[in-house]
């Protein structure tokens, strides 16, 4: 009999151990999975920066931009992939850039990055915000990705979430052939997004930088 308490009690202890720690893990791999669906539903939308246009800090006629990002499906790149298209001026105006970020998750860690692709025929997947469909086949030969040294890991700081480029994203221009260390910075937030980038030459010259001074402060466009 003693010998059967004995047991029960190593049982009923170990019993203790392993749910206290499946109750520890479960909670932080739910907020991992709830960040991301967070991330994807927060981005997921039309802006501008209209207000920084009114209060001088930007220009309007190079700066003044109406990104959409919208979340489409391109089982190519993932399951969270956005489709970018930003314009300048008016919401049809001329093209300022046009993209693919995809999202991804490390299974273990719960830990976000992002991954973007700058496209090799724009023209052909215009509005796809407005036709989803055209982009379900898009494949990595349609686009021009980046090294790995470039994945941006994302994170949650607060009531945002922010994505910084590694200090080794060190790419060759496609146009130019000009050799330069990308950094960007993007903050996602309930009711705005920030973003600036720029290519900085090993001298510390600067090849190209957006907005020319500070950060884009994007926010959602009323219906």
């Amino acid at each position: 009999m003693k010998k059967l308490l004995i047991a029960r009690g190593l049982v009923g202890f170990v019993c203790s151990v392993l749910c206290a720690a499946t109750l520890a893990i479960a909670p932080g791999r739910a907020t991992a999975d709830d960040d991301l669906t967070t991330l994807m539903s927060w981005l997921d939308g039309t802006y501008s920066n209209q207000a920084q246009v009114d209060a001088g800090v930007l220009d309007a006629e190079s700066n003044m931009l109406f990104p959409v990002f919208k979340q489409v499906n391109i089982p190519a790149f993932g399951s969270n992939v956005i489709y970018l298209q930003w314009h300048i001026g008016t919401p049809d105006g001329r093209l300022q850039r046009q993209r693919i970020w995809s999202f991804s998750q490390n299974a273990q860690t719960g830990a976000i990055s992002m991954d973007f692709f700058t496209l090799k025929e724009p023209d052909k997947w215009l509005n796809a915000h407005l036709e989803p469909a055209k982009v379900a086949g898009m494949t990595q030969d349609d686009v021009i990705g980046y090294p790995d040294t470039c994945l941006l890991p994302v994170m949650r700081e607060g009531g945002r979430f922010v994505a910084r480029i590694p200090t080794t994203c060190q790419i060759v221009s496609q146009s130019t052939k000009t050799a330069m260390t990308l950094q960007s910075e993007t903050v996602i937030a309930l009711t705005q997004i920030t973003y600036q980038e720029a290519g900085v030459r090993e001298d510390g010259s600067v090849v190209f930088q957006v907005p020319p001074q500070g950060r884009y402060v994007f926010e959602p466009l009323g219906e």
